[in-house]
């Protein structure tokens, strides 16, 4: 039942459109100034491909612009979409570019206001510069969905040619400050065939590609970052005469974050490690052994790892001397635990060093008492006891003989003296006072040694070798400061 309703409906419409009506009711209405534009146009256009076409007629496409005469001035701009990927290994990195180039041909001169705009290869219609890279290795031209390539040629004969290309190109890299390093990738623009006679380069400098010639759309890559770009322009000659050349450096600095996650700080880590051996107690030689090992074998493998994606240089790179170092420090930390299992942790002439410096500070802090001193010093002491110490008293010499302090308190040789003051101590004996049974005082040069010695006690084993001491305090230091020179010589290289 509502087909012939949707029958008339789509004739109404139809008839709409043809009579300049839209489906609004309201007519549309072209005006007289946009119907003459078209036209004109559109006779324009029918006029330029004529005019092209007869041109191209006639055209040789051996012959240069103005053969025989002066040369051809191409000027060139690259415009970079994308940076690819730097390969160590190959020493090459890749790009995505849009290359452009300018040149006048006096025989497509034409009076047309609009210029030919076309898409396609325009070497098979007319002469094109031979502009080719140096130093590229690999180069694709993109034909999705068809050619990438745009013609444009003026009425003055101005023609302007671009193509979309990825390239890889050869770059010279050194490693010597890798991962901290710059490197400065070149790309040389020449004419295969053509000398400076027929044929010369320049880059077009604009405020877009910051006068240059050199425009970036992206910069961003995974390891690196776009430091810089240099351009330059040389003739380059050799048997087959002089060729105008263009360059252009770009210079790649390496991110170092990426390191110091990866071989930085396990690197440092590592080494941090070997060093609990020396907190360890050295009988626990199946803990220290196998902290040892461990260590050694993980910076072995980590050393191998971060070298797997590196060409095999003939020099060594900033990397290799910190993993070198480190593991150097990690070997040392165990062959620090083999001389503490074969040393003596307590020896003699260790001993006999700390005892001069006890007895040094003990002289420092000792001050001879004078006599005076001494007698006050007895009188005024509250306590009646005698002194604990006991020692065996021979006289030497007395200034006074049969003195009954003497007699009474030391008698003969192996008498035991309970009560004196000792005033000054020499090598060979000591000043002391003697007291007789009325209190009075008495001096006398007697010799003293001790009665009550005891058996020599048994040295204690000491379980902290004092290898492990000095480790301590060694390994620590030196490290830091390698690590701080490592920084210095190398990052402040990269800077400057």
């Amino acid at each position: 039942m509502s087909s012939p309703y949707t029958l008339v409906t789509l004739l109404l419409i139809a008839a709409s459109s043809s009579s300049g009506f839209s489906i609004t009711g309201h007519r549309y209405e072209r005006s007289l100034e946009e119907d003459e534009d078209w036209i004109r146009g559109k006779q324009e256009a029918a006029n330029l491909s004529s005019t092209i076409n007869e041109i191209l007629a006639a055209y040789d496409p051996k012959l240069r612009p103005n053969a025989g005469g002066e040369p051809v001035e191409v000027t060139v701009e690259i415009k970079v979409v994308s940076f690819g990927e730097l390969n160590e290994a190959n020493m090459d990195y890749s790009m995505d570019i849009f290359f452009r180039q300018w040149w006048y041909d006096p025989r497509f001169k034409h009076n047309s206001s609009t210029p030919f705009n076309m898409a396609g290869d325009p070497s098979k219609l007319f002469w094109t510069p031979d502009t080719y890279f140096f130093n590229v290795k690999r180069i694709k031209y993109h034909y999705v969905t068809r050619e990438n390539m745009r013609i444009m040629i003026h009425s003055t004969g101005k023609i302007y040619f671009s193509a979309r290309i990825t390239l890889t190109a050869q770059c010279d890299m050194d490693f010597q400050l890798y991962p901290m390093d710059t490197q400065h990738c070149p790309l040389i623009i020449e004419s295969y065939a053509h000398t400076t006679d027929d044929v010369d380069y320049k880059w077009r400098k604009t405020e877009a590609n910051r006068g240059k010639g050199i425009e970036i759309v992206s910069q961003e890559m995974a390891q690196f970052e776009l430091a810089g770009i240099d351009t330059k322009l040389k003739d380059t000659k050799n048997s087959k005469g002089s060729f105008a050349s263009l360059s252009v450096v770009f210079s790649f600095k390496r991110r170092l974050e990426y390191f110091i996650s990866t071989v930085f700080s396990p690197g440092v880590t590592l080494v941090m490690l070997s060093w609990c051996c020396f907190w360890i107690s050295r009988d626990a030689v199946p803990a220290r052994a196998s902290l040892g090992i461990t260590t050694i074998l993980t910076a072995i493998v980590l050393c191998g790892s971060v070298n797997e994606t590196m060409p095999p240089v003939s020099y060594s790179k900033a990397q290799d001397y910190f993993l070198l170092v480190s593991f150097g420090f990690i070997f040392l930390s165990f062959l620090e635990f083999v001389v503490v299992l074969n040393t003596d942790p307590d020896p003699k002439w260790l001993r006999c060093f700390l005892t001069c410096l006890r007895l040094r500070s003990k002289k420092k802090e000792r001050q001879p008492l004078k006599l005076m001193d001494a007698v006050h010093e007895k009188e005024n002491s509250s306590s009646t006891e005698p002194d604990t110490e006991l020692i065996d008293a021979e006289i030497s010499h007395s200034p006074e003989t049969g003195i009954p302090a003497a007699t009474s308190h030391v008698g003969v040789c192996g008498h035991t003296l309970i009560r004196r003051v000792v005033v000054s101590n020499g090598d060979q004996g000591a000043t002391v006072m003697l007291f007789d049974n009325t209190g009075a005082m008495r001096q006398g040069e007697i010799q003293v040694k001790p009665i009550n010695k005891e058996p020599p006690k048994k040295r204690k084993r000491i379980s902290t070798h004092w290898v492990d001491i000095i480790s301590r305090i060694i390994f620590p230091a030196t490290y830091i400061t390698f690590l701080v020179l490592f920084w210095r010589k190398f990052v402040d290289q990269v800077s400057v």
